[in-house]
């Protein structure tokens, strides 16, 4: 349970103290609604990050207002993060409901890759320390063409 994504979170060196569901809502004076969890639990059962309209077909109990509600309450309290591409946008959970990771996004088919690049982490925190920065955040999209996408460019030209 949260005990286990914790402890994947707290692995790498990010704020991991955040409480679970309930406690962070109560301690934000807020309510534990059915549609806070419900799209809580879409948003930790999805292997990827999910179109608004996808997380409103997982949550059956709650109206889409009260969806979009919960998305907008969950980015201020840090709990999802939102990825932009084009006009669209899709929701994921932020650490450390989910451990740390970028995307490379291709910009005409929309696929998006987890990139969980260690090496990157170490580089933007060894950046920060040498400028006596305290980081707290940072957010890394990579955007160009997948391969199948490159290769239908590529025969339209010929």
């Amino acid at each position: 349970g949260w005990e286990f994504l914790l402890q994947i979170c707290c692995n790498k060196p990010y704020n991991c103290n955040m409480p679970p569901l309930k406690q962070l809502l109560r301690d934000h004076h807020l309510r534990h609604t059915t549609a806070r969890q419900e799209v809580f639990a879409a948003l930790q059962s999805a292997e990827r990050p999910l179109f608004i309209h996808q997380i409103v077909n997982l949550c059956p109990l709650s109206n889409r207002t009260s969806v979009y509600r919960t998305l907008n309450l969950f980015a201020t309290l840090g709990i999802i993060e939102t990825i932009t591409s084009g006009w669209k946008s899709r929701y994921e959970l932020a650490g450390p409901f989910k451990p740390h990771h970028h995307h490379l996004h291709c910009t005409a088919c929309r696929q998006l890759i987890q990139l969980d690049i260690p090496i990157l982490e170490e580089t933007i925190k060894s950046f920060a320390d040498s400028h006596e920065y305290m980081l707290t955040g940072h957010h890394i999209e990579l955007t160009g063409l997948c391969k199948k996408c490159q290769l239908s460019l590529s025969q339209g030209r010929d």
